[in-house]
């Protein structure tokens, strides 16, 4: 996994890692290899991007943490509270604002332009 890293940082390529479940015990090893972000931190496995932005700062970015069974089942209440909470991860940079896994047919097209726009207006995307 380094020669890849490495061959894709020469080429001036960030590298994200996808992983399903709870990878937190491997985080230590795949910084020091020099991965620049992780995918997509999955709520249902006890992951919280939060947590994980004290734990290890900014040695690597995040990607996800939104729930996505919220996304389907939460009030709008309980999602907005959701999106902002995750997306004080993104002070200081280093967090891409996304669902923890794929987002079920189950979430309308209503709930998730709800959680769309809730970030849009956060972070004043034109």
């Amino acid at each position: 996994m380094k020669v890849m890293i490495d061959f894709s940082h020469s080429k001036n390529l960030p590298v994200i890692y996808h992983g399903c479940g709870n990878s937190t015990m491997i985080w230590p090893d795949l910084i020091e290899i020099g991965l620049d972000a992780y995918n997509p931190l999955e709520a249902k496995s006890g992951m919280d991007v939060i947590d994980k932005r004290r734990t290890f700062g900014h040695d690597m970015a995040f990607c996800g943490n939104i729930d996505v069974m919220k996304w389907a089942d939460a009030s709008l209440e309980d999602l907005e509270a959701e999106v902002l909470t995750k997306m004080n991860a993104a002070k200081g940079g280093g967090y891409i604002v996304q669902s923890d896994h794929s987002v079920p047919s189950n979430v309308s097209t209503e709930r998730y332009e709800y959680a769309f726009n809730i970030v849009k207006n956060t972070v004043n995307i034109p």
